[in-house]
């Protein structure tokens, strides 16, 4: 059975004294995953933390703590620790149950830990990319998630059946670093913007931003 789980995993574990511990709960024994679950929770949220900065650098980040609780959440670690069979893994004690509580994500945590443990913090991250694959995928399908020049896109071919245009020009600023600024026009809705930033796309990105804003208030008042 313990294969299955490594097969889920994609790792096999050195130390076997580290995965039993890992899915030991206290009711079992004192020899229990606790304080493995204390290091899984700070490995995972590094993890998840890492992987949306840099994946999603046009988010904010209030947006950015909300999807990162979400993957996180006891409610969510309890449903990845289903879909890999960990139920069938946890040694509980009498009388305890796995159904009702956190003992499955808390021992997914623990599980964590241990292989980080194990190996290295890069086998980690390729165990926790199977791990939350899916997580990652619905959050790039979600509309907020895409970066500003996308959504505008999207938003403008559905209203006005055309495309946003962008005009980037370049300046230097008082300390001598180049500054880029774009100005968004739409033309159906004869609305323009300005945005700026240190690249040509950060330009355009804040200039879409701020056309995204104008056409929410517009869209609101219209």
């Amino acid at each position: 059975m313990m294969q299955e789980l490594f097969d889920e995993l994609g790792y096999k574990f050195q130390n076997d004294g580290l995965l039993y511990r890992a899915l030991t709960h206290k009711s079992a024994s004192s020899d229990n995953n606790e304080r493995l679950e204390f290091l899984g929770d700070a490995v995972l949220n590094l993890y998840v933390s890492e992987k949306l900065f840099n994946s999603y650098p046009s988010i904010n980040e209030g947006k950015l703590s909300l999807f990162k609780s979400n993957i996180v959440s006891r409610e969510n670690l309890n449903l990845v620790a289903k879909k890999i069979n960990l139920h069938q893994h946890v040694v509980i004690g009498k009388g305890e149950k796995l159904q009702g509580n956190s003992i499955l994500g808390n021992s997914l945590e623990a599980l964590i830990a241990a292989i980080f443990l194990d190996s290295d913090y890069e086998c980690t991250l390729k165990v926790l990319d199977t791990l939350f694959k899916k997580d990652f995928l619905e959050l790039e399908e979600d509309t907020e998630l895409k970066d500003p020049k996308s959504s505008l896109q999207e938003y403008i071919q559905k209203k006005y059946k055309s495309l946003p245009h962008y005009r980037t020009k370049e300046s230097a600023g008082p300390d001598g670093n180049v500054r880029f600024h774009a100005l968004c026009t739409v033309d159906e809705a004869s609305l323009s913007c300005e945005g700026s930033g240190r690249t040509r796309k950060r330009a355009e990105l804040d200039a879409a931003n701020n056309m995204l804003e104008i056409l929410d208030n517009y869209d609101s008042t219209a």
